[in-house]
């Protein structure tokens, strides 16, 4: 049984890693990647990614965590712009404001007793992203919600898509499931 539960636009950013303020040229690594969902008739919500790309495998178990809840100027707004700042042992930094990298639709679905956040996105016309963004086209995870106190696991696949409208929320999510497409693509080909 299939049961849409949520379904809205979807972008990817990346974060180019911090940089000394005086370097001639930056150099383009990426120190974090994250999600804009953005349902239908709902808050805008930043999901931090807890690793530089997406889970491509069903091995592929990664963190991630609602950072901001609201309007996209206050889920985006301290992202974008660049920050210079002041360090005791570094000196002065430089960290890059985010740039996005694709941007499509997802769905939230329910699949028998579990959820799967599938989504198609395109990929936005950039030259210097790092070759390690690797996002499918298309993808399916399986994601796992943070478990009740004293359950015996740390993770479960019972959870709703509302508690994503609360800060602080942490999932997993579980790399392409059995139900993908097939014809996945990754965009940095």
């Amino acid at each position: 049984m299939r049961e849409l539960l949520e379904r809205g636009d979807l972008q990817f950013f990346w974060t180019p890693s911090v940089q000394p303020a005086d370097a001639d040229e930056i150099v383009l690594a990426v120190q974090s990647l994250f999600a804009i969902l953005s349902p239908e008739g709902g808050a805008h919500r930043r999901l931090r990614i807890g690793k530089k790309r997406m889970p491509a495998s069903p091995r592929d178990r990664f963190w991630a965590r609602i950072e901001r809840v609201g309007s996209l100027q206050r889920v985006l707004g301290d992202k974008l712009e660049p920050e210079r700042y002041l360090t005791k042992t570094r000196g002065e930094r430089f960290q890059p404001g985010a740039r996005p990298i694709a941007q499509g639709t997802y769905e939230l679905v329910r699949h028998d007793d579990h959820v799967h956040l599938t989504y198609d996105v395109e990929p936005l016309l950039f030259e210097d992203a790092p070759d390690e963004l690797a996002i499918a086209s298309s993808a399916d995870h399986l994601v796992l919600w943070k478990a009740p106190e004293h359950a015996r696991a740390t993770w479960s696949h019972q959870g709703e898509p509302s508690s994503l409208d609360c800060e602080g929320t942490e999932l997993v999510l579980v790399g392409e499931c059995r139900h993908a497409h097939q014809d996945s693509e990754a965009l940095s080909e």
